[in-house]
C-alpha cells in the first residue's frame, strides 16, 4: 500500500474502517521501518540466510560476557536480555527490532540515510508471542516468534520496542524471512513511503512530538536532531 503524507498514514494504521476484521480483531500490532522492501531478516542472517551461524553467536555471546562484564550490569540476567542490549550497540543477533508505536516506526524509515522509496511493515502479534522466553535458550528457539524485552533502558522505552527472535530452519537449511514464513507472512501489511514524501512527512513527524531527540532519548539523539533541522554546511 502507498502511502503519502503523514495524515494517510495515520488513517491507515488507525482503528477505522482501513483496518482489516483481523486487524480490529488483533490486540498487538507490531511496526517496523526501513530503507529496504521485505527482507526482514535479523542481522547475522542478511549476508547469506543459509548460513548457520548459532555456534558462532554462542561464542560471541560468550565473550561480549567476559569482555563487557562491567559494562553489562543493567543488562538483565539472562543471554537474551544481553543480546537486546547488545543489539542496541550493534551487535549483530537474531533479534529484528519492532515497535508498538506506528510513528516511531514511520520515523525510523523516513529517517534512514539510504535514497528512495522507503517501507514500514506491520505485524499482528497475537498468536506469535513468545511464552517463557525469558526462560529459555534464545539459540534453541523452535519457531520464529514475537517478545516483549524488559524496559530497562531508555530506548526501548522511549522506541515502544518489541523484537522478533529468529531461529535457524534446519528443514530450510536457512534462516526464513519473515514475508516468507508461512506461519507469519499473512500477518504482515507492508506500506510504501515513496522517497519525495518523505521530507514532509519527517516534518509532521516533528510537529507531533516524533524526533531523533524523542526517539533516541540522550545527548547523541539531540544532536541529531539539530544536525536534521539546521543544515550547518
Amino acid at each position: 500500500m502507498k502511502v503519502d503524507s503523514f495524515v494517510e498514514f495515520i488513517k491507515e494504521t488507525d482503528f477505522s474502517e482501513s483496518l482489516s476484521l483481523n486487524d480490529l480483531l488483533s490486540d498487538l500490532i507490531v511496526y517496523r521501518g526501513q530503507p529496504v522492501k521485505g527482507n526482514l531478516l535479523p542481522s547475522v542472517a542478511r549476508g547469506d540466510p543459509s548460513v548457520d551461524t548459532t555456534e558462532e553467536e554462542r561464542r560471541v555471546l560468550k565473550q561480549l560476557k567476559l569482555q563487557g562484564a562491567s559494562m553489562l550490569s543493567d543488562a538483565g540476567e539472562t543471554d537474551l536480555d544481553v543480546l537486546v542490549l547488545a543489539q542496541h550497540y550493534g551487535l549483530k543477533t537474531r533479534l529484528l527490532d519492532w515497535t508498538s508505536n506506528p510513528l516511531a516506526a514511520l520515523w525510523f524509515a523516513c529517517s534512514d540515510e539510504e535514497e528512495g522509496d522507503v517501507y514500514v511493515y506491520s505485524l499482528m502479534a497475537d498468536n506469535l508471542l513468545a511464552k517463557d522466553v525469558y526462560d529459555m535458550d534464545p539459540f534453541s528457539q523452535t519457531k520464529t516468534r514475537v517478545f516483549q524485552p524488559r524496559l530497562n533502558s531508555a530506548r526501548i522505552v522511549a522506541q515502544h520496542g518489541w523484537f522478533t527472535l529468529h531461529r535457524y530452519a534446519d528443514r530450510d537449511g536457512k534462516f526464513v524471512a519473515l514475508e516468507g514464513n508461512p506461519e507469519i507472512k499473512d500477518n504482515l501489511d507492508e506500506f510504501r513511503i515513496p522517497a519525495a514524501k518523505r521530507r514532509d512527512i519527517l516534518d509532521s513527524l516533528e510537529r507531533h512530538g516524533v524526533s531523533a531527540k524523542t526517539i533516541y532519548p540522550d545527548l547523541g539523539g539531540l544532536c541529531q536532531h539539530l544536525n536534521s533541522k539546521y543544515k550547518v554546511t
